[in-house]
């Protein structure tokens, strides 16, 4: 009995450091990639608006433009808009072209302040105000 008291304990303790040494194993991974900014580099990925128009009379055409950083070209650009606190798809889109750049236009009669971004690759961009007057 005392003696599988004793290995029952030993094999814990052994358990226990093994855990705790794969623990130091991950956690110099870690380390070492965080250090060598592999991680970074691949998820960097940005991508810009900028309007044509601040201001704008409703229907008439606002284009916008960006560049992209780190997203494949043909990935599909999004344009959204914000309403009532949500990010909702615009019916506008278009494609990231061999220049890391992109072009596109909307026609809104939602007269105000329109909050626009576009997104791509699960990247969005900052928001950008077009009013829209009657």
């Amino acid at each position: 009995m005392r003696t599988q008291l004793i290995r029952r304990t030993a094999a814990v303790i052994a358990g226990a450091a093994l855990a705790a040494g794969g623990l130091g194993i991950a956690g110099a991974l870690q380390a070492n990639a965080a250090t060598t900014g592999t991680s970074a580099s691949i998820a960097a990925k940005s991508i810009t608006i900028k309007s044509d128009k601040a201001t704008a009379k409703a229907w008439t055409k606002v284009s916008f433009t960006g560049k992209t950083s780190g997203i494949a070209t043909n990935t599909v650009v999004q344009v959204q808009r914000l309403e009532n606190g949500k990010w909702v798809n615009f019916p506008a889109t278009t494609k990231v072209t061999s220049r890391a750049t992109y072009s596109v236009w909307v026609q809104s009669g939602r007269v105000g302040v329109n909050k626009f971004r576009v997104v791509a690759a699960n990247t969005a961009s900052a928001p950008v105000s077009v009013t829209i007057t009657k």
